[in-house]
């Protein structure tokens, strides 16, 4: 995961951060739903194009005209990165509406093409055209019911207008067509660790079988992609809220994070958590000795209190 250094501008949002609340020695892991939609992050990313974009503008002035979009592809690129700039530099309704037209050209112009009809409803929603932009990826699943990016949207628009069983058996079909996309199984899993108490069903009867559902897609969504210390967090927290956790793996997961991380001391912190969970007195000493951090000093001390005391 990429650190910020700077200050925020045009072309860059902060991401969301993960709230930890201390309450005497015991830390409450919450891990929850990422505060940006899809939307709001593809439109982030945009952002980020089409700073590219003007930044370069003086080469592109002076470059050779690209010749014509000929492929519904090639077309639909050509509108997004009319989006990125028009979102870069704040363009007014106007602009926005043509643009609009554009898209709707292009759906008439390849009414069977679900890809269109997802680059007009992302678009749709980040002007704040949500009913319009749900009806197109309805539309677009008609096409082609096992897109998943079409699947992964519909999940976060379900999730917003608060239908969060809806939300689940979309990201359900979403994993299912793409089953190596560790964002699918992170936010299936963020959803399930969440509404825990809300999505009971047959096959999870209790909130417990939920909890294991959402660790599993954790667990996988950290395997997925290995170096990202959001999904290797959340995997190693949920350990915490299991009914009967497995400790060992807990202790593998919090090591992984600790190795992963630029920030090891949280890592290291709750490694001694769980070596004392193990009666790993040893071991507890001594990945709290590795913590540098002084924000960290009160839990510290109550921890090794507890260690010589236990």
């Amino acid at each position: 995961m990429a650190v910020w250094s700077g200050r925020p501008n045009a072309c860059w949002r902060g991401a969301g951060l993960r709230l930890h609340y201390v309450q005497s020695v015991k830390i409450i892991h919450t891990p929850k739903l990422r505060a940006e939609t899809k939307h709001v992050v593809r439109q982030r990313q945009l952002l980020a194009i089409a700073c590219v974009l003007l930044s370069g503008s003086a080469f592109l002035r002076s470059a050779p005209p690209a010749p014509p979009p000929s492929t519904p592809l090639s077309e639909l690129h050509a509108a997004q990165l009319m989006e990125a700039t028009l979102l870069a530099r704040q363009a007014g309704p106007e602009e926005l509406q043509k643009l609009d037209r554009i898209f709707g050209d292009l759906e008439t112009k390849y009414p069977l093409d679900a890809a269109i009809k997802n680059g007009h409803a992302e678009f749709l929603w980040s002007i704040g055209e949500q009913h319009r932009a749900v009806a197109a990826w309805l539309a677009a699943e008609k096409l082609d019911p096992n897109n998943a990016a079409v699947l992964d949207h519909l999940a976060g628009s379900s999730f917003a207008a608060g239908e969060v069983k809806k939300a689940a058996g979309y990201y359900v079909r979403a994993m299912g067509s793409a089953p190596d996309n560790a964002g699918y199984h992170f936010s299936y899993a963020n959803l399930v660790f969440l509404f825990r108490h809300e999505l009971h069903d047959a096959a999870h009867p209790e909130s417990n079988s939920l909890l294991e559902e959402a660790l599993k897609h954790f667990a996988e969504a950290a395997r997925l992609e290995p170096r990202n210390t959001e999904y290797a967090r959340a995997f190693a927290e949920t350990f915490y809220s299991m009914a009967k956790p497995e400790w060992p793996e807990a202790l593998k997961a919090w090591q992984h994070l600790s190795d992963i991380s630029p920030q090891k001391d949280f890592a290291l912190l709750n490694l001694a958590r769980v070596h004392m969970k193990l009666g790993n007195k040893p071991e507890a000493r001594a990945s709290l000795a590795l913590i540098q951090d002084p924000k960290y000093d009160r839990l510290k001390a109550r921890l090794i209190e507890r260690i010589e005391a236990e």
